[in-house]
């Protein structure tokens, strides 16, 4: 489900499975599992594997965005954010940011949900 995903943008940051593993604070077994679909990354997971390869995941609801938030400093071993997240900024601001209303938000969060419901049967 993720793991050409996962292969793509961890190779796109000439990352090894151990290296990358070890930032993220997982095994590297595990690692080797999401990338050849044998397990499924928790959406923390995820986000957490994203992110340290510099990229940032959103959610998508028609023609809605929604950004996840950036995991919370103190995931990775030196307490920080990996540096390449400053040098690599996301291209564009979500279309749903946090001066957006709350029913708004709660529309696209019960759009994607429904939407991985759906892929999952």
């Amino acid at each position: 489900m993720y793991g050409s995903f996962l292969r793509a943008i961890r190779r796109s940051r000439r990352l090894s499975q151990a290296a990358l593993a070890e930032v993220v604070g997982i095994s590297q077994p595990n690692l080797s599992a999401y990338e050849r679909d044998r397990r499924v990354p928790t959406a923390d997971t995820l986000n957490r594997l994203v992110v340290a390869c510099g990229y940032r995941l959103e959610a998508r609801a028609g023609s809605r965005r929604i950004a996840c938030p950036l995991p919370r400093v103190g995931w990775f071993p030196d307490e920080d954010d990996p540096p390449r997240l400053v040098d690599d900024p996301p291209d564009e601001s979500p279309t749903v940011d946090v001066g957006t209303p709350m029913d708004e938000r709660v529309e696209v969060i019960n759009a994607v949900l429904s939407l991985g419901s759906a892929t999952r049967r």
